[in-house]
């Protein structure tokens, strides 16, 4: 785990930065090269991290449906970008 992130509170990380700290622990808890005390503080971190990516996409779900709504007229529509068109979420 890069040293710099554990430092970083999950709470202050980007989405981003979170699925990419979440990778690399799965990473290194899938090579069997730890004491059993390492799996647990990188698991412990993990799971902190994929609850924090959780929340940030329930949080644009919500987004996405605030969006779609139409005065009284509430329809979910799902979120389908069109190719190219994903930067910047």
């Amino acid at each position: 785990m890069n040293q710099q992130n554990k430092e970083i509170p999950v709470s202050e990380l980007t989405f981003e930065e979170s699925l990419k700290e979440l990778e690399n622990i799965v990473s290194r808890l899938e090579s069997n090269n730890l004491t059993l005390d390492e799996a647990l503080e990188l698991f412990k971190r993990g799971i902190s991290l994929s609850a924090h990516c959780s929340a940030m996409l329930d949080k644009a779900e919500g987004l996405i449906k605030i969006l779609t709504q139409d005065r009284d007229k509430y329809e979910e529509m799902p979120f389908d970008p069109l190719e190219g068109e994903t930067n910047g979420f």
